[in-house]
């Protein structure tokens, strides 16, 4: 997360690219970039902090912002005010203490860089951030540090129910980033932090423009490699296309600017990572996947979306920092006008597939409907639609026919912790139900009084389960979710003798009372799975979550806080809590990527018509070298396992016609 700076773009955000070449142009720049300059710099695990200059009756001094319509942070939090924002044992406090006292002590000395900045008669501009004390969030650093990513400025903006009224830059059409990257003269910044450091070694601190990153020695950053091995597009069970990948990029179209509609009627955005793991995985072939006129866009947009993960990947290879391995952190940032544009540019290699942030997280909601990927291959459950298997009366069973799990519960909203369960299940059962219930009585609500619906939670499931082809979601009619799942199991429900019924609950307790009942309405010869050996085991919040919410002023008013429970546990009303600060505060977004993930959160807001000024499909070109330093789990999630029978063979060849007319196939 990019905090008051917003986020940065990745390579086929730029404008410029508009073809496939001219994504190789890109690289082959960021190749002359590291060979001439050692690269740029490199995302850390810190705190993002915002540091304006404010008058007042002393004169000019330091104050912090945190980017939130909260009248405080406009008016810029002093050093007497920072207890008023950061509550006594706010981990902030003496870090911010520290961090203020370090900029207004050698404030008198960097007066004149200050004011060829912009910064003292403007406190709509900001210094752009992060400071590291030892382990900040959860990478372990060797020194504290604060590092200057660059020089930031506020958008205009009004709070839309107590009309505090932020000042700053007019905002362009279609823009809603909260803030704009502005130019500098780097000599003036370089000098800023060559005046700053004699005061900040004092306190045990150094600064640096940015976490530097150099090119490792003797190291030969090399595409040929790459841009030579083969893909293969599946265009359907027996017909494939292969071609190199420069091949492929020779003919390809950047189609960021495109939608494309699945077959199942949905639109999604081409370069969506979920589509783009599906075409490159092979695991559905395009006659299934893709309406046949959207063929092309859907293609090239995977051609991209590989190319930008493996030609970063040949970059990265060749980058170390004083934080080590670059392949071990979210990737390096590069600012260069002249090379890339006037905004810098992400190049994240790997971490493209589990931390896609920028483009994929608004085009994924283009209709009424979620529209995502998610919704490929889901059907309502019912007798005529559950797919269940049989097996033949003639044959000899050693075992049940099939297994399905169902997890019940109102979700009021699903988060992370159900999906953890829904997972566990999802690789022993054939099938996960997920069976929401809708309640009579109000349901529960978010600050603003929006009403968290059964309908809500259903896209929010969808949202989560993208990457699991054998979990649907069901709403039922039903208040109560245990008699839903009693109906399910009962002689009227959908399941067939011989199926194995997983119920699903956890193992803190007092969850397997709940279908205390279930053996008298089940279906006769239907399994039901002994509870204590099919219980789930809770999970908990990331680490950095906690180091988030340790340091955040939002941990005050948590509900779990405040009602003496764990927050490390997740919690639906700390869901909700943050779900009703997100319009307002960049922190409360940051934290929220810990329930859904960070690709999916702003897809989040979206489903619940939050307008953080943040969703849109290329959030700004605004950089900032902010987010975490630690090592991401870079595993290839299982693929997406999509059983297909009958397919028309007119179907087929319409689409190779369609294909090698517009020259995807010679």
């Amino acid at each position: 997360m990019g905090g008051s700076a917003g986020h940065m773009s990745h390579p086929f955000d730029l404008g410029w690219v508009a073809t496939g070449n001219d994504l190789i142009d890109f690289f082959e720049r960021a190749k002359t970039f590291v060979e001439k300059k050692g690269a740029g710099a490199v995302k850390i695990d810190g705190v993002n902090v915002s540091f304006k200059v404010v008058q007042t009756e002393a004169g000019y001094e330091f104050a912090v912002d945190r980017g939130s319509l909260k009248q405080i942070d406009i008016d810029g939090i002093t050093m007497t005010r920072v207890d008023d924002r950061f509550p006594e044992g706010h981990g902030m406090r003496p870090a911010i203490r520290t961090l203020l006292t370090i900029l207004n002590t050698a404030l008198p000395n960097i007066k004149k860089e200050l004011e060829a900045l912009g910064m003292l008669e403007d406190p709509s501009m900001f210094l752009n951030t992060e400071y590291v004390a030892g382990t900040t969030n959860v990478t372990e650093y060797d020194e504290n540090f604060i590092a200057i990513h660059g020089l930031n400025q506020f958008y205009h903006k009004v709070h839309s129910r107590n009309g505090n009224e932020r000042a700053g830059r007019e905002r362009p059409e279609g823009v809603k980033a909260p803030s704009v990257e502005v130019q500098y003269d780097p000599a003036v910044m370089e000098s800023l932090i060559k005046k700053l450091n004699p005061t900040a070694t004092k306190y045990g601190f150094q600064v640096y423009g940015s976490v530097p990153t150099e090119r490792i020695a003797d190291s030969d950053i090399d595409f040929s490699s790459t841009l030579s091995e083969p893909v293969t597009v599946r265009v359907s069970d027996d017909r494939d296309i292969t071609k190199s990948l420069k091949e492929w990029l020779s003919e390809a179209s950047n189609p960021r600017y495109k939608t494309v509609k699945l077959k199942n009627g949905k639109k999604t955005h081409p370069l969506h990572k979920e589509l783009y793991k599906a075409i490159i995985d092979g695991s559905i072939p395009i006659v299934d996947l893709i309406e046949d006129a959207d063929a092309e866009a859907a293609i090239y947009g995977a051609i991209m979306m590989h190319a930008t993960r493996m030609l970063g990947n040949d970059i990265l290879r060749g980058l170390t920092s004083p934080m080590g391995d670059v392949m071990s952190h979210e990737g390096v940032v590069m600012r260069d006008e002249k090379l890339f544009g006037p905004t810098p540019v992400k190049i994240t290699g790997e971490f493209i597939l589990g931390g896609m942030g920028s483009a994929f997280q608004a085009d994924t909601s283009l209709s009424e409907d979620e529209e995502d990927f998610v919704g490929y291959e889901r059907k309502k459950i019912d007798e005529e639609e559950i797919d269940i298997e049989v097996e033949d009366e003639d044959s000899d069973p050693v075992g049940p026919s099939r297994t399905i799990a169902l997890v019940p519960g109102a979700f009021k909203p699903p988060h992370a912790g159900h999906l953890a369960m829904v997972e566990e299940y999802a690789n022993e059962a054939d099938q996960v139900v997920v069976l929401i219930s809708s309640p009579l009585k109000a349901g529960r609500k978010l600050s603003n009084g929006r009403e968290i619906t059964a309908e809500d939670s259903q896209r929010v499931w969808e949202l989560l389960i993208a990457h699991m082809p054998n979990v649907v979601v069901n709403v039922s009619t039903h208040a109560s979710p245990i008699t839903a799942t009693y109906e399910f199991i009962g002689k009227d429900g959908p399941v067939e003798p011989g199926t194995e019924i997983i119920l699903g609950c956890s193992t803190k307790g007092g969850d397997e009372a709940r279908y205390a009942q279930a053996a008298e309405y089940v279906k006769g010869g239907v399994i039901l799975r002994d509870l204590c050996s099919s219980a789930v085991r809770p999970s908990s919040h990331s680490a950095r979550y906690m180091g988030l919410l340790n340091v955040s002023p939002l941990k005050e008013e948590m509900p779990s806080v405040k009602s003496g429970k764990n927050p490390m546990e997740f919690h639906a009303s700390d869901m909700r809590y943050l779900l009703g600060e997100a319009d307002e505060d960049e922190e409360a977004i940051e934290l929220l990527e810990d329930f859904v993930g960070e690709e999916k959160v702003f897809d989040l807001l979206s489903i619940f018509d939050l307008n953080t000024g943040m969703n849109e499909l290329s959030a700004m070109g605004a950089g900032v070298v902010a987010g975490h330093a630690g090592i991401r789990d870079t595993e290839d999630e299982e693929p997406l396992n999509i059983r297909h029978e009958n397919i028309d063979l007119r179907t087929v060849d319409e689409v190779m016609r369609l294909i090698m007319e517009k020259g995807i196939m010679r």
